[in-house]
């Protein structure tokens, strides 16, 4: 009975001292590079290059690049590499992962790795994504659990 009112009190607690940060993204994708390793496995480097808004009412634009890892057309790994630029010209570098996944869509998580100016507080935040391909565009959506410091530094980012 105890473990269960500790555990009740913390969620509460976590629900009451976060926010769900939403992230929408959408943009182009081009195929820099691909090789045929076998007839089942192929490698790929694309870049993304696109626009976000979010719940917050910031906005700007994505730039990353990616490798890619396939085995007959299902994701074995990828990684990617990237920066948001923000309507106040900071900027936010995060770094993207995905394992185990169909080649048109997938889930995967992505994690701050470095910012400028007062984004630098948000180094360390993890979110999860969605992302879905069609033809040479994506939709991307964005969520991230965050402190309420956080979201009062993206709440008072110059509109």
């Amino acid at each position: 009975m105890r473990y269960t009112l500790v555990l009740f009190f913390s969620l509460i607690v976590y629900k009451t001292f976060s926010f769900e940060y939403i992230r929408t993204i959408n943009g182009k994708r081009d195929i820099i590079k691909t090789y045929d390793i076998s007839k089942s496995e192929k490698f790929v480097n694309f870049t993304l290059d696109g626009t976000f808004t979010d719940n917050l009412g910031n906005y700007g634009y994505v730039e990353s690049s990616s490798i890619l890892l396939l085995k007959d057309n299902r994701v074995l790994k990828l990684e990617g590499y990237g920066h948001s630029t923000y309507q106040n010209d900071e900027i936010m570098y995060g770094k993207g992962l995905r394992k185990q996944q169909e080649q048109n869509s997938g889930v995967g998580k992505n994690m701050v790795i470095g910012a400028t100016g007062s984004l630098k507080d948000l180094i360390g935040m993890e979110c999860t994504y969605a992302i879905k391909f069609f033809k040479d565009y994506f939709y991307w959506l964005q969520k991230c659990i965050i402190t309420e410091k956080q979201k009062e530094i993206l709440s008072n980012l110059p509109k």
